[in-house]
């Protein structure tokens, strides 16, 4: 359990987390934060829950959040960016949350294209961004990360093998609050310097382990691509290099690695 007071106390941010809401329980982080959104509250809002019953990734699948297991975040920005660039704050928050874990629990943990963190191949978190545009500018992004932290997954036979937590690989239970905190210092620290014009893309790019490795890319028409995952274009495309020698250019769609040719 997290206690708000506490935390707010100990927030060394000048605007993520302020304000800084904490449920014990709820459906779902990301609808909170939205509906905060449109409703106007300003950027740096951040919604956190000890659990939710409805959690989701990206494609509309759910995500495993029991109670005391994971961090359960969602964080409102405002920033002035076209649409083309709603990536650059997937990927702020991919290397924010992978620094503060590594300041917190002296773990270096991987980037996978486009929006997970993993450790030796099994997911530890997701990430999910969702805009608002008015007159071709954002309006408003609520970006969630869902982080294992203390999650058991030993009676899990399905999600097991391809998943993992910050407890489990280090073999002892970790402080979430004191997690927290060191990973809204290190996204805001991203996000500020998106708001100055850098670019996150190089950075994202060279924490990624999906470049260099045969990858399969599964399209949204259940078409699949096979071949080598080359670079990142600077919006975060992915491109691949096919098996027959051209070069395709993946976004949004489900990349895993290949094993073997």
């Amino acid at each position: 359990m997290i206690d708000p007071a506490d935390l707010e106390s100990r927030l060394r941010t000048r605007l993520l987390g302020r304000p800084l809401r904490y449920y014990a329980s709820v459906p779902s982080t990301q609808y909170l934060a939205r509906a905060e959104a449109e409703a106007g509250a300003a950027e740096g809002l951040a919604v956190v829950a000890g659990e939710q019953t409805a959690g989701r990734g990206r494609g509309g699948r759910s995500w495993w959040s029991p109670p005391a297991g994971g961090l359960y975040l969602s964080l409102l920005f405002r920033p002035n960016l076209s649409p083309e660039r709603v990536s650059w704050l997937t990927m702020g928050v991919a290397l924010g949350a992978a620094e503060g874990i590594e300041a917190a629990c002296g773990l270096r943990v991987d980037l996978k294209w486009p929006n997970d963190l993993e450790w030796q191949g099994r997911k530890l978190a997701g990430i999910l961004a969702e805009a608002a545009f008015q007159d071709g500018r954002m309006a408003y992004a609520v970006v969630g990360l869902g982080l294992n932290v203390n999650t058991d997954f030993g009676e899990q036979p399905l999600l097991r093998p391809i998943a993992v937590s910050l407890a489990e690989i280090l073999g002892r239970p970790v402080d979430v609050a004191d997690l927290l905190l060191a990973i809204l210092e290190r996204i805001e620290a991203h996000y500020l310097a998106l708001r100055r014009g850098d670019s996150p893309t190089a950075a994202w790019a060279a924490r990624l382990v999906t470049l260099g490795r045969p990858v399969a890319a599964h399209l949204p028409d259940g078409r699949q691509l096979s071949g080598l995952a080359t670079r990142v274009l600077e919006d975060g495309a992915l491109c691949i290099r096919l098996d027959n020698g051209t070069e395709e250019v993946v976004r949004a769609v489900d990349v895993s690695v290949r094993h073997g040719r």
